[in-house]
């Protein structure tokens, strides 16, 4: 029987956001939900976020990832900076396995194939941390080319993702397939005319982002955006899960003096038994967990040290301080394969 449900699904967000230099991409994408950068390009130095700077190759950096979508709880966003570093990796990796010294050595453009292939494995990868539970955030460069139209139409400026320009390579649509949400940075200039001279002077230069795809520029969305919005976290916070961005907390005033009160009398409604507080998310989590290790007559030391066995977490942490999607994710999404495991001492999720 067909398994059919109905509804929008919360799930994290795939994000890709490309800009001119300097627009402050990094910046943007550290407001993300704790997020951890891996800084392919050292420009993360003046941001006071987590980060892994030592990935020199390929390898290590789909090691890198890996580890991420297998560690829980490392971090809630991942950030690829930049797009452009991660294909310069790649490149230098296709051409010492095959022993070539550039990307055009390979004969009737299969290095180009490969490049797509290995790229693909990357961006699966990435997926595989939005299925843990993890908001992926690739940055790129952006560059300005010139498009011809057919029959000598005309030709048109356009900007795309600074990626190997080869009609034979794919990897920049592959990046664009992938994002849910595909941003454009750039400052917008506006043209006044001087009142005088009657001629027009640029003015401004307001840091905006495209969201949907325009003439001049690759855009797109999935969550009914405006067309184009101011270049700031807060103007998409609404479309990543607990995605609001931090607000200050102020500081607080200084305590007036105040005379003590008089001792208020006791009434009967003092007296009676108080209502218990609501449980929150975790305790109602840790209560489905506890029954089913109940039902299955499972002590919660069994199943901590299975989990430490995969290499989640170590075996003496409890299961209260388990955060909670991987609470919900596998230990009550997967628990009849954690079962399975225990009773034949292995772990298949």
């Amino acid at each position: 029987m067909l398994n059919v449900t109905s509804g929008i699904i919360a799930r994290p967000v795939k994000c890709c956001v490309y800009g001119v230099e300097g627009i402050g991409k990094s910046t943007f994408a550290s407001q993300f939900p704790d997020p951890l950068f891996f800084d392919l390009d050292g420009g993360t130095s003046r941001l006071d976020v987590k980060r892994v700077t030592d990935i020199q190759s390929w390898p290590q950096l789909m090691q890198s990832i890996e580890e991420v979508w297998k560690n829980l709880g490392t971090c809630r966003t991942l950030v690829i900076d930049t797009a452009d570093a991660a294909e310069r990796l790649c490149i230098g990796y296709l051409c010492g396995k095959h022993e070539k010294k550039g990307i055009e050595d390979f004969s009737y453009g299969s290095g180009y194939a490969y490049l797509v292939e290995e790229f693909a494995r990357f961006l699966l990868s990435l997926e595989t941390c939005v299925t843990q539970g993890v908001n992926v955030v690739i940055l790129a460069h952006a560059i300005l080319k010139t498009i011809t139209l057919p029959e000598e139409m005309g030709q048109y400026d356009h900007w795309e993702l600074k990626l190997s320009t080869k009609t034979t390579n794919k990897v920049a649509p592959l990046v664009k397939e992938w994002a849910d949400m595909l941003l454009f940075a750039n400052y917008e200039t506006m043209l006044v005319e001087d009142d005088k001279s009657k001629k027009k002077k640029a003015m401004g230069g307001r840091r905006m982002m495209w969201t949907s795809h325009t003439t001049f520029a690759d855009a797109k969305n999935r969550f009914g955006l405006p067309d184009k919005l101011p270049f700031e976290y807060a103007q998409i916070a609404k479309c990543i899960p607990n995605g609001a961005a931090p607000k200050p907390v102020p500081e607080p005033a200084p305590a007036a003096k105040q005379e003590p009160e008089p001792p208020k009398p006791v009434t009967p409604a003092a007296l009676a038994p108080k209502k218990p507080a609501p449980q929150t998310k975790h305790e109602a989590l840790l209560g489905k967990v506890r029954a089913l290790m109940a039902q299955a007559e499972m002590p919660e030391r069994t199943v901590t040290e299975s989990i430490a066995k995969k290499g989640y977490f170590p075996k003496d942490m409890p299961i209260d301080e388990y955060p909670d999607d991987f609470i919900e994710g596998v230990l009550i999404g997967a628990w009849d394969q954690i079962v399975k495991f225990i009773e034949d001492e292995r772990i298949p999720f």
